[in-house]
């Protein structure tokens, strides 16, 4: 699995999980959920540079084989840092995109 939004890159590892959900009308949505420390900070990070109500060219490619490219407006963007009981901590991040 590939995630391209603009100039940031998601890259599935062990522990960093994404799931991709694509709606009709050109919607899609990322969810995704970091637990090792060293993609949790890139992933926060790149988060910060991705804007509501912004258009980029997204590329991504699914497990599946599909691809799916051109303008979106990403029309939702939210995460949050947990700590977990074991004191590390996870990420768990939301990014809606609507086909332009």
């Amino acid at each position: 699995m590939f995630v391209k939004i603009g100039n940031v890159v998601f890259a599935r590892s062990e522990e960093a999980q994404y799931t991709i959900t694509s709606y009709a009308g050109g919607s899609i949505g990322i969810r995704g959920r970091v637990q090792s420390a060293k993609d949790l900070k890139q992933t926060e990070e790149d988060l910060y540079k991705l804007r509501e109500g912004h258009i980029e060219e997204i590329e991504i490619l699914t497990d599946d084989g599909t691809t799916l490219k051109g303008p979106y407006k990403i029309n939702e963007l939210n995460w949050k840092k947990e700590r977990k009981n074991d004191g590390t901590y996870e990420l768990l991040f939301n990014v809606g995109l609507q086909k332009q």
